[in-house]
């Protein structure tokens, strides 16, 4: 098992890459990170048809992983599979979707606020614009990477866009469990943590 590529998103919507050591943003929207990403060299294709109708978690994780894909080299294999795991999730939408609710007496609220609270979404979202048709699962587990890692190595053998969604960003690894092993990957309660790390490494 080793990490093919990563990307990490701030709050103030500033990117950075693991592998080719990009740096990114700050950008004043997410249609704004959108528009400049994707006009990077060798980036890869991607559907970003929905992109204006995502939520922002749906929108930042799209985002985050076009950019894993890119630090990887380029367009993931079909059977590539996403997986989201612990983190705040749709935590931001969730609330949206309750204060709307409550706001209009428990009687009625906006459906199309609801799709985005299943935690899953952001990242089937992700798999559907880059074409991937692995699996795609949310998983909650201890706060430690080395229960992600014991999931994908459960899994089969195939390349893994992995997410974490926390309020101060999102992170994303490519994590291929299918090549050579590059010893222990680091065991740190989130993924931001495990990126940080890689970069000292390099």
């Amino acid at each position: 098992m080793k990490i093919a590529g990563g990307a990490s998103m701030t709050s103030q919507m500033e990117f950075r890459t693991l592998n080719r050591r990009g740096r990114f943003g700050a950008f004043p929207d997410l249609n704004a990170a959108r528009l400049e990403l994707t006009k990077l060299a060798d980036m890869p294709h991607a559907d970003l048809g929905d992109f204006g109708r995502g939520g922002d978690t749906v929108r930042r994780v799209m985002l985050t992983a076009l950019l894993t894909a890119w630090d990887a080299g380029g367009n993931l294999p079909e059977e590539t599979g996403v997986i989201g795991w612990n983190g705040d999730g749709c935590t931001a939408e969730n609330l949206k979707y309750w204060r709307d609710y409550t706001g209009c007496e428990r009687t009625s609220g906006r459906g199309g606020l609801f799709v985005a609270t299943l935690p899953t979404i952001p990242y089937c979202e992700a798999a559907i614009a880059l074409g991937c048709r692995g699996q795609v699962a949310y998983c909650r587990t201890a706060n430690s990477a080395a229960r992600l890692w014991e999931i994908l190595a459960a899994s089969p053998s195939s390349r893994y866009l992995c997410g974490e969604v926390a309020a101060t960003g999102v992170c994303m690894l490519l994590v291929d469990t299918a090549g050579a092993d590059s010893g222990p990957l680091p065991d740190l309660p989130e993924l931001a943590k495990v990126f940080s790390a890689l970069e000292g490494q390099a």
